[in-house]
């Protein structure tokens, strides 16, 4: 179900009330998570911290991304498949996610506890006692920041580097359609705060390793690009490919947006096989996309917005390239299917 992209500013205030009025609160970032989830979690946890909260933090992910380990508190994250929520008062804080089931499992949406969702996804189903979500937003990080302004919290350089660094990933470098004049002016009030442009592209963007570019190497030579104009692009990342190269599987943070400088392309997929053989796609899009990332994503149970998502395809590793194809261009028969 979509939801009202109507927002109600009032809900900055509340949901910084709510963060204020609790003193011990559990923060939950997405599977897979990127740059505006991670970025988000670490500001808040810096808030909480400076705040004398009691704050923890927890995510399916095994590991995060190294990419974003200049973030403040990340070495406090702690991975969790299975959470057990209880009414003790914490505050359960929902980060990025545009559903319950897209983090750890457990949390019930018919008894959401003491339980704040902050989030900027339009398909955002508003699954806690209390909700901040903005479906117009170009990211969570942008809405925190406005959580933080509207309760007149101090904004540390930790703080400001790690909105920064959710705005920054989640427009694509401020390239996305979802960049507004409201976000270059929160960038342009973290920059008065001291974040420093030049640094965070070389933080974000500047790291990869020898053995993440082998990686990256052998999705290039396997991508394919089809559809009318050759507007589709999709490539593999098998699991033998990390371990030979000795790399763990964060590495191709970015890799799904690269596919999108090939000339022409529109839509953008890059599947990962994990060593349980699960594959999980990686998906972008732009403006001439006959569908958005979002959109695909969620016919497979996934998540995102309609530039970037993510989701779980349901098929045997020798056989996503063929299958992915098959999926994208039935999509686009069904968007281009003359109206009865």
């Amino acid at each position: 179900m979509m939801m009202n992209k109507n927002f109600d500013p009032g809900k900055l205030l509340t949901a910084s009330e709510t963060l204020k009025a609790n003193d011990k609160w559990t923060i939950f970032t997405h599977r897979k998570s990127d740059g505006d989830a991670l970025g988000s979690a670490s500001a808040l946890f810096e808030a909480g911290v400076n705040a004398g909260k009691i704050v923890s933090w927890f995510s399916p992910d095994e590991r995060l991304p190294e990419t974003y380990k200049y973030l403040a508190h990340f070495d406090d994250f702690r991975t969790c498949e299975n959470f057990a929520f209880i009414d003790d008062g914490t505050l359960y804080v929902f980060l990025d996610c545009a559903t319950e089931i897209r983090s750890v499992s457990g949390f019930d949406i018919s008894n959401p506890l003491n339980s704040l969702n902050i989030d900027h996804h339009e398909d955002n189903t508003n699954y806690a006692r209390v909700n901040c979500v903005d479906g117009l937003a170009s990211s969570t990080c942008e809405m925190l920041y406005r959580v933080f302004t509207a309760g007149n919290w101090d904004i540390t350089l930790n703080m400001a580097e790690s909105l920064y660094t959710g705005i920054y990933t989640d427009t694509g470098s401020f390239s996305f359609s979802n960049t507004s004049q409201r976000t270059h002016d929160i960038a342009g009030e973290l920059i008065a705060l001291g974040v420093s442009p030049a640094k965070m592209t070389d933080r974000i963007s500047q790291n990869k390793t020898p053995g993440d570019l082998q990686v990256w190497a052998r999705a290039l030579s396997r991508v394919k690009v089809f559809g009318p104009q050759n507007i589709f692009a999709v490539t593999m990342v098998y699991a033998d490919d990390f371990r030979e190269a000795g790399v763990d599987m964060t590495g191709t943070e970015g890799l799904s947006q690269m596919f999108m400088s090939i000339r022409g392309v529109k839509f953008a997929a890059v599947a990962t096989e994990y060593p349980d053989g699960t594959i999980r796609l990686s998906i972008r899009s732009r403006d001439g996309s006959p569908f958005g990332a979002g959109e695909f994503a969620r016919q497979y149970v996934g998540g995102g917005h309609e530039k970037a998502a993510g989701c779980s395809f349901p098929c045997k590793a020798g056989e996503v390239m063929s299958e992915l194809e098959a999926a994208i261009l039935r999509k686009y028969h069904e968007c281009n299917r003359p109206h009865q």
